[in-house]
């Protein structure tokens, strides 16, 4: 199946860009002290954190889903937009964190910082978008989320652009789907979607900047 999900990153705020600047990260990371999806990740990852049992249980093997940032008034010639940021594709699922952390390891990459294992510290907050002013109750709480919905997924990149994803407007959307879609709880949409958000994605990008499947 397809999905189109959106994300909250460092770009979509002051304090976030604030971050990025400072310590030199790619302003459309995720905002959050656990990156959810941890988009820098050798095999960007999925998990519970943010939206509970409403979308990582549903995703299987071989899933793909559109990511897409929170509309806001980023910088450029636009109105407050999107902008679409990875098509990642499901290509291993883990029932515990634990078993997650094990696999990376095992493939000689570190846990993603959305991985809720021992060893496994969340970001400091300056390297957020401080949305939660006291780190450590913001990271007992994706804690307890991740013992309650453990579901993990390790995935490849279609497409990747972390530093100057291509502008996504209401207009766009309302080509594609007929309207602006809801994302809260993350729809399903058909492949003939995603494939006209990938020409849209691949088309604006510059070669250079888009990362293609990783191939193991």
């Amino acid at each position: 199946m397809e999905f189109l999900c959106s994300f909250r990153p460092l770009a979509a705020s002051p304090p976030g860009r604030a971050a990025a600047r400072q310590f030199n990260l790619p302003p459309f990371i995720d905002a959050s002290c656990r990156r959810e999806p941890d988009l820098q990740s050798r095999y960007p990852s999925i998990s519970a954190l943010c939206r509970k049992q409403y979308f990582a249980p549903r995703l299987r093997p071989g899933d793909r889903i559109v990511y897409i940032t929170v509309k806001r008034a980023y910088t450029g010639p636009h109105e407050p937009h999107r902008h679409l940021v990875a098509i990642l594709e499901v290509k291993h699922s883990f029932n515990t964190h634990r078993d997650a952390a094990a696999w990376y390891r095992g493939q000689g990459a570190a846990p993603p910082s959305n991985c809720m294992v021992f060893g496994n510290p969340p970001q400091p907050l300056d390297h957020t978008d401080r949305f939660h002013p006291a780190l450590r109750r913001w990271d007992a709480e994706y804690r307890l989320r991740a013992r309650k919905w453990g579901i993990f997924h390790a995935c490849a990149s279609l497409f990747l652009d972390l530093h100057t994803p291509p502008t996504l407007t209401d207009a766009d959307l309302k080509r594609i789907f007929g309207s602006v879609p809801a994302t809260q709880t993350p729809p399903a949409i058909t492949e003939e979607q995603l494939n006209r958000l990938k020409t849209l994605a691949t088309s604006a990008a510059p070669e250079s900047e888009s990362r293609p499947a990783d191939a193991h």
